[in-house]
């Protein structure tokens, strides 16, 4: 499943990053194996806002289609 598919408040675990994104994401915790919730999106739906090792992240839908994740 995507990352963008994942409903709210649902714990997943990360199973790969698309290359295209990976050298940007991988810096700020988003990498393989790191569990990831999404917390909530903005009122337009984009971005979204997920909670990652302890701290909150905001995402564009367009890169949370390109990270596969698996629930918990």
């Amino acid at each position: 499943m995507k990352l963008s598919e994942l409903p709210f408040n649902t714990q997943a675990k990360i199973i790969s990053v698309d290359k295209k994104i990976i050298s940007r994401v991988a810096a700020m915790g988003v990498i393989p194996g790191t569990e990831v919730k999404i917390i909530r999106a903005s009122p337009l739906g984009d971005p979204l806002e997920l909670e990652i090792k302890n701290y909150n992240l905001s995402l564009r839908k367009q890169e949370c289609k390109l990270i596969e994740v698996e629930k918990i």
